[in-house]
């Protein structure tokens, strides 16, 4: 995982920042491995969603001479401009939707915002590949309570678990100081 943090890093600081594609398989998503790879900044190349994107989620990538389609849950994710992006399927047991999620910030945790469906909301996740779930006071109460630490800390933040600072997300700085520094 150190090393896909890495590669989010460097997909910031890219000389060209109009790079897309999409990542087929999960190995391909954590080794960014990009399939299908174009410069959006160059003439008629694009990626996009098919209308109506929120309902189809269906990606497609336009070269001059071909159009490609994704069909939800056929990739693991995409990168566009330096922003990564993963699907996931959603379920009601996990409290997320069918999706395509951004990552916002990766440490211990992942966090996402949704491309389509939940606005502001934020969502996270254990690991790059771990279910997706909302960012609540609840679930992470199910996940983490072998921490009571990092469950106290988050309790006294009540419903500002997404607040940010200009370092980003407060609540990754709780979790690296609750929960990553004891399993180092």
């Amino acid at each position: 995982m150190a090393f896909f943090l890495c590669i989010l890093s460097a997909h910031a600081q890219k000389t060209d920042p109009c790079i897309a594609g999409v990542f087929i398989t999960q190995d391909d998503f954590i080794n960014d491995h990009l399939s299908y790879k174009i410069n959006t900044a160059a003439k008629d190349y694009k990626l996009g969603f098919t209308f109506p994107a929120d309902f189809t989620l269906t990606l497609k990538i336009v070269t001059p001479d071909s159009t490609f389609k994704f069909a939800p849950g056929s990739i693991y994710g995409f990168s566009e401009c330096g922003r990564v992006y993963r699907f996931y399927p959603g379920g009601k047991e996990l409290n997320a939707q069918e999706d395509f999620y951004k990552i916002e910030e990766a440490g211990g945790l992942i966090l996402y915002s949704s491309v389509f469906v939940s606005g502001d909301e934020i969502f996270y996740s254990t690991s790059l590949t771990s279910s997706i779930r909302r960012l609540t006071l609840r679930n992470l109460k199910e996940d983490f309570w072998n921490y009571p630490n990092f469950i106290a800390k988050i309790e006294k933040m009540k419903r500002r678990l997404a607040d940010r600072d200009e370092n980003g997300f407060l609540i990754m700085d709780l979790y690296e100081e609750s929960v990553s520094a004891i399993n180092k």
